[in-house]
């Protein structure tokens, strides 16, 4: 009877505890977060990288994420300010955040910028940065010293890792119901600058020693899985106890493997301690290898998508590498991060207009667990036709998405794309990593993109320039468009974006109509919105709208959902 009661209770217990943020898989390479026992996409922002640095910082930026349509803010918590003095610890800074995020209908990604921000150790503390004999630096050629701790130093490791397993405590103590707190990154764009990687001595003697066992076994496994680049540095004739010049060539990129090895197993035993006390995921962030730059000029030895293999290896409680974009050529981007073995996470792009259609591609082509354009806390709420901040018309967060619903148009692009992502946010985590859902995202270099539904049915989807019917179609210069596609049923799709025009044929078709095809016609097509899970139609959408039925169209400017079904016909 005993353990009949005992038993009992634990259920009981169990039913009421709240359930485990956590990551979730849909495939190999499509992922998002758990929160509170629901899915969600981090339809979010990062702060500028002192904007969480008082109180009142945080109150007045967290009212205007609210307000922006965030759900997700990226926030700083820096050494310095939780750790001001050596053994003393100081949770203000981080209470404020979990306040002010729960007041304002906020989750939390929280940035630890303890030994490293940018390669540099400009957040750890005063006390960290005056004991260079206790807390080393890397150096760089002849000797020289650089402000970047070394990765190689008990002491740095110890002293970084016992401030970051006290914010977990806290996060455990004090956040563990609500979890404000859903994903942390540890350290942030890690990774050696100036030089490919740190010329101490003791550096230099690993990197002339053999290449840890941990690691070879590692590629001996997944040989035919391995990322091409690190296939091709391989040197087929090296020994088993091969150094890392003899293993991968003596060249700076050997050299970058080998910082890349020890950042990757420094964060593992930060990341490792931190989740034994409060399991929620974590990930490290990259700034790019771009513009042709060799390693030490972009910061070497960091997550980079090429070097995936080693984080993989030498950090396996790291859950995904994000990106960092303030570079051309997104779609690329999206692609290098987006890997079987890495769902895509956007922590950082450049904050700009486009962000609005980028987030859109984002989640509906790559089924993105987030995106999160940085200093978003200077993003305006309101702009006029010329983009110029109207903020000062303020709102409530469901003033502001009702105005929205009934057709509100003065909404600056990255709140309007925001808003039509949360109200479509379970249709498109329902669909992901499905064919049921697919984005385009159109540009000067490709106005036309098409997507074949599983009805057999092909969109083509074209800038809406291309029709010469709206102010600008003359310009030399497109902005950006891009449109998500989801599938409701039986020919019956969703179209939410900007500056699409959608026409439809019959998948096996030619392009030029022959005697016995098929044709597909509209339907019906109306704008909508989407509250509470239900679907609410703001205007039906014909005549001029459609073009006499001949497509489906969302000028340029304009944000809006549009439910529309096809149909066949001979």
């Amino acid at each position: 009877m005993n353990k009949i009661i005992i038993t009992a209770a634990a259920s009981i217990l169990c039913m009421l505890a709240p359930a485990q943020t956590r990551l979730e898989y849909q495939g190999a390479n499509t992922a998002r977060i758990i929160a509170n026992g629901n899915p969600m996409l981090m339809i979010g922002g990062e702060l500028g990288n002192s904007s969480a640095s008082t109180p009142q910082d945080v109150k007045r930026t967290f009212a205007h994420l609210n307000q922006l349509g965030l759900n997700t803010v990226l926030a700083p918590i820096s050494w310095e300010l939780i750790e001001p003095e050596e053994g003393q610890f100081d949770m203000s800074s981080l209470d404020v955040i979990l306040t002010e995020a729960r007041q304002n209908d906020l989750k939390v990604v929280l940035l630890w910028f303890g030994a490293w921000k940018n390669s540099m150790s400009c957040y750890a503390p005063e006390w960290f940065k005056r004991d260079t004999k206790r807390f080393p630096r890397a150096h760089a050629l002849e000797g020289r010293p650089v402000e970047e701790a070394s990765s190689l130093s008990r002491n740095v490791l110890e002293a970084d890792k016992r401030a970051f397993c006290r914010i977990m405590e806290h996060l455990r103590d004090n956040d563990a119901t609500e979890q404000t707190v859903i994903m942390v990154q540890v350290e942030n764009e890690i990774g050696m600058i100036d030089v490919p990687r740190d010329y101490s001595a003791d550096a230099t003697k690993l990197y002339q020693s053999a290449v840890p066992k941990q690691l070879t076994d590692y590629l001996k496994k997944n040989q035919k899985s391995l990322h091409p680049y690190l296939k091709e540095k391989l040197q087929p004739q090296a020994k088993a106890d091969a150094s890392w010049p003899q293993l991968f060539g003596d060249d700076i990129y050997t050299e970058e493997i080998f910082q890349t090895w020890t950042y990757a197993t420094y964060v593992e035993q930060i990341a490792k301690a931190g989740r034994a006390i409060y399991n929620l995921p974590m990930y490290v962030n990259v700034a790019l290898n771009s513009r042709d730059r060799q390693p030490g000029q972009y910061p070497s030895g960091g997550p980079l998508a090429h070097l995936i293999d080693l984080w993989h290896c030498g950090a396996p409680s790291i859950d995904v590498l994000g990106v960092d974009i303030y570079d051309k050529g997104i779609k690329s981007w999206f692609d290098k991060y987006h890997l079987p073995n890495n769902p895509l996470f956007v922590p950082e792009i450049r904050l700009e207009d486009k962000d609005a259609m980028y987030a859109l591609y984002a989640f509906g082509h790559h089924g993105a667990m987030g995106f999160c354009p940085f200093s978003i806390e200077d993003y305006p709420l309101y702009a006029d036709a010329k983009g110029n901040d109207m903020s000062s018309m303020d709102l409530s967060q469901d003033d502001q998405l009702n105005a929205f619903s009934a057709g509100a148009s003065n909404l600056s692009p990255r709140a309007a794309s925001y808003q039509i992502l949360r109200q479509a946010e379970p249709l498109i985590l329902e669909r992901q990593g499905t064919k049921e859902m697919d984005a385009v995202l159109l540009d000067n270099e490709q106005r036309q993109a098409e997507i074949i539904t599983p009805d057999g049915i092909r969109l083509t989807i074209k800038h809406s320039y291309s029709l010469g019917w709206e102010p600008g179609a003359q310009d030399a210069e497109w902005p950006e468009a891009a449109c998500i596609i989801i599938r409701l049923g039986k020919e019956d799709y969703l179209v939410l974006g900007s500056g699409v025009v959608i026409t439809y044929t019959d998948a096996k078709a030619g392009e030029t109509w022959k005697q016995g095809d098929t044709r597909i016609g509209l339907a019906k097509c109306e704008s909508v919105s989407i509250l509470d899970g239900q679907m609410h139609i703001k205007r039906h959408l014909n005549g001029d709208q459609t073009h006499q039925g001949r497509h489906v169209r969302i000028p340029v400017g304009q944000f809006d959902i549009q439910h529309f079904r096809l149909y066949r016909y001979k």
